[in-house]
């Protein structure tokens, strides 16, 4: 079985913060093995976290959107509604 510290690598932003939110939660309130555990893996995700922050960001190109076509105008017995003696 992976370790956590072995998918730490694979995590997004995300799901490191929540991680990081997670074990710190545990360091103050959890059993002693998973205060040890919590406090071994937090300078892990501390340094991810750092370098993800330090990594360049992609630059997003947005691209225009198609211009609508232009529809004929509706003539009148397209747009009537129906009689009632009909």
């Amino acid at each position: 079985m992976t370790s956590l510290a072995d998918k730490i690598p694979t995590l997004n932003e995300a799901d490191l913060k929540a991680l990081r939110a997670n074990a710190a939660r545990l360091v103050e309130h959890g059993s002693a093995v998973q205060v040890t555990t919590a406090a071994d893996i937090l300078p892990l995700i501390d340094a991810r976290l750092a370098e993800i922050a330090s990594a360049p960001k992609p630059v997003v190109v947005r691209k225009r959107a198609a211009p609508k076509k232009k529809l004929a105008p509706v003539t009148g017995h397209q747009t009537a509604l129906p009689d009632k003696t009909a």
